[in-house]
């Protein structure tokens, strides 16, 4: 196989939607919100909550691509609008994301309130049906509580304003923006959470097998188990990725670069261990490696170790 066809694998497979129960569920639930609005103009919010790598930007682009905006000449309709929050957002620089995911010429023109007046005439103008907010956790980054509460407040006047479904996607720490409002909270009593478990027929580590199965379909080698039992490399798989989609495909990607470069016919779990340690963890060799036969079996959560719970409070006394 030549690099360049190397290349095509390689993005073709990074491309893959990954369908899993929750992430059905959530895109279910917000074309259930969508559809109630055109057909009885009845306005339903949301919270999708899910860790970093779960698959919540995945889903605003599968959910644009199903509705896509159509180029007009009086104007763009915009059935799904999806907005990316900046880093440590403030109320300007999120009304400015709106106005810029709105095709608005000068976003950073005006005041607080004049963006919000522009805001809400381009949802209408542009036919918007459902809002987006993709990295919503961003808006509560920034300042303490009462900020919150300011932010919090102004997102419920504006929601009000636009009168359409809107869909808030983070990490956990979104909730801290939710709670800080009692009428936004009212608003967005829906939640979702966007990971692997959600499911009550199966349990994590089958669903991370099943994924890892229904990947494999998509790539040019098959998929290889030995020497473990398929359902021990389920547990494993589970382990290596702590059930983030984003660490399952960066591993069979990485797995599939390797065999493709060395001349194997097969995705092995020795392969799986070196880009393990290469990509994921680079102290993850032996009983630390959930690929390797002394493997100990247990999350990879402690202190040091790549799926360690890290608060935004925990980092700020860390840098005392």
């Amino acid at each position: 196989m030549s690099a360049r066809e190397l290349y095509q694998d390689l993005r073709r497979f990074d491309e893959e939607y990954i369908e899993f129960a929750a992430f059905r569920a959530a895109a279910d639930a917000i074309r259930a919100n969508l559809e109630m609005f055109r057909e009885a103009g009845l306005v339903q919010h949301l919270v999708v909550v899910g860790e970093s790598g779960t698959g919540k930007s995945t889903l605003c682009r599968w959910l644009a691509a199903a509705y896509p905006m159509q180029r007009l000449t009086e104007r763009n309709v915009v059935p799904v609008l999806v907005v990316a929050v900046p880093a440590a957002a403030t109320i300007a620089s999120m009304a400015e994301a709106i106005l810029t995911s709105l095709g608005d010429p000068a976003p950073n023109r005006g005041t607080i309130s004049e963006k919000a007046r522009r805001i809400v005439k381009l949802v209408h103008g542009c036919k918007v049906e459902i809002i987006l907010i993709d990295e919503a956790q961003h808006i509560s980054d920034r300042g303490q509580s009462h900020t919150h509460y300011m932010v919090a407040d102004w997102l419920k006047v504006l929601i009000d304003g636009m009168g359409v479904p809107t869909v808030f996607l983070g990490l956990p720490r979104v909730e801290t923006l939710i709670q800080a409002n009692e009428q936004l909270r009212r608003r967005f009593s829906n939640r979702l959470r966007l990971s692997l478990g959600q499911d009550e027929s199966r349990t994590v580590r089958e669903e991370c097998l099943e994924l890892f199965q229904s990947l494999g379909q998509s790539l040019p080698l098959r998929l290889s188990a030995e020497p473990f039992p398929l359902d021990d490399l389920g547990v494993r798989l589970y382990y290596a990725s702590d059930g983030r989609i984003a660490h399952i495909k960066k591993l069979l990607g990485g797995a599939l670069r390797l065999a493709i470069e060395e001349g194997h016919d097969a995705i092995e779990p020795f392969l799986l261990e070196r880009v393990f340690t290469n990509e994921v963890w680079w102290e993850g060799v032996g009983a630390l490696n959930p690929f390797n036969e002394a493997f100990t079996h247990r999350r990879l959560d402690r202190a040091g170790e790549p799926f360690e719970d890290v608060r935004p409070s925990q980092v700020k006394q860390r840098g005392r």
